[in-house]
């Protein structure tokens, strides 16, 4: 049931991450789907997990595909920016963004999102190395995933693979400018 309503949330969006949809593509009595998840807000709180998962799977195949990067800045920022264009990362957006107007869904968000706090951090210490460490390191690594997070919302409006280059590349430059003023 979990994977069917992953699979329709990042397929046809949260409008249509019914519990109607998800149990006609799980194949499961209504029963057996209230069972396991009373509210619609069960259900779609639960499905963090699994974009948790999904979402470190694209971190480490954009990974796999910019091995060939040497810059301990510009790579792992570029692996963000990649994973977080991946399907499973909009989803999960677009579940942040609907938990604005609905509070049973954003508690029980925050609830999952606490409880992915750990792989989240253990992602990052990897991408990042020894970044964390140093002067600024911490921060940069912060503002590295808001500024990932707000390009895949604006990529959905403004499909411009130039221009989101550019703002990659431009950020990449920023982080380096303040990692210097950061040592000195």
């Amino acid at each position: 049931m979990l994977k069917a309503a992953v699979g329709v949330l990042i397929e046809h969006g949260l409008s249509k991450t019914t519990t109607l949809e998800v149990q006609k593509q799980a194949a499961v009595s209504r029963g057996a789907l209230l069972h396991h998840f009373p509210t619609h807000a069960d259900l779609l709180s639960k499905t963090v997990n699994e974009l948790v998962t999904l979402n470190e799977q694209a971190v480490w195949t954009e990974a796999a595909k910019l091995e060939h990067l040497t810059d301990p800045i510009a790579k792992p920022i570029w692996i963000l920016a990649n994973a977080y264009a991946h399907p499973s990362f909009g989803a999960e957006l677009e579940l942040w963004v609907a938990s604005r107007s609905d509070p049973t869904l954003r508690k029980a968000l925050r609830a999952a999102e606490k409880d992915a706090v750990e792989d989240h951090d253990r992602v990052l210490a990897k991408l990042f190395g020894e970044l964390p460490d140093q002067p600024g390191g911490q921060k940069v690594i912060f503002l590295t995933i808001e500024f990932v997070r707000g390009l895949a919302v604006s990529t959905l409006l403004r499909n411009d693979p130039r221009l989101r280059n550019r703002l990659i590349e431009d950020w990449i430059e920023t982080v380096k400018n303040l990692l210097k003023s950061e040592t000195k």
